[in-house]
């Protein structure tokens, strides 16, 4: 009888959560944290304080200044995926995640600009501003530096496992979703 090899399939232990502002990624990647007892990691968080420690900056000024200097963009996106690659059981907040990081179940939320404005407004971040024009000016800008810098579209549907429209939808039910989504693509 010959050999027979079985290669058996790693589990996939990291979701990480991509979109534009007010998508909720923060909000379900903490309601996955609890409900799976992932760590919840934010390179948003990481940027803004980044930007508020260096820089005495708020993220609308910081992101301004990585479009001057490029090189900002790498050093955060290096560190942070370092860090991301190198632990199990973590649901990630960034919106490269699907370039960056191994063994990763891949999310888009999606949001509109009126109802980003109003989670972004309710979530009391600093001094962020917080109009849909201003939202939606930092998002097409995010966009286009990741566009030049990565030569990716963060928000083309391919990129991803799953894609959610969240305007109407509760907290709970995305992540709910999330959640089944992830653990059949674990039993495929």
């Amino acid at each position: 009888m010959k050999n027979i090899i079985v290669q058996e399939k790693k589990m996939i232990t990291k979701i990480s959560l991509s979109g534009f502002a007010g998508s909720g990624k923060s909000t379900i990647g903490k309601n996955i944290q609890e409900m799976l007892g992932f760590e919840f990691i934010s390179v948003g968080n990481f940027s803004r304080e980044f930007a508020k420690n260096e820089y005495g900056m708020n993220i609308n000024e910081f992101q301004q200044l990585c479009k001057q200097h490029p090189k900002l963009d790498a050093i955060i996106d290096n560190k942070f995926k370092e860090k991301c690659n190198a632990l199990e059981n973590i649901v990630i907040d960034y919106r490269l995640g699907f370039k960056f990081l191994n063994n990763t179940f891949h999310v888009l939320l999606k949001v509109s600009d009126t109802v980003a404005q109003d989670r972004i407004s309710a979530a009391n971040r600093g001094n962020e501003i917080t109009t849909a024009v201003a939202i939606k000016k930092r998002n097409k800008e995010m966009q286009q530096r990741f566009k030049m810098k990565y030569d990716v579209d963060f928000m083309d549907e391919s990129n991803y496992h799953l894609i959610i429209n969240t305007d109407n939808l509760t907290s709970k039910e995305v992540t709910d979703f999330i959640i089944t989504k992830f653990q059949k693509f674990n039993q495929k």
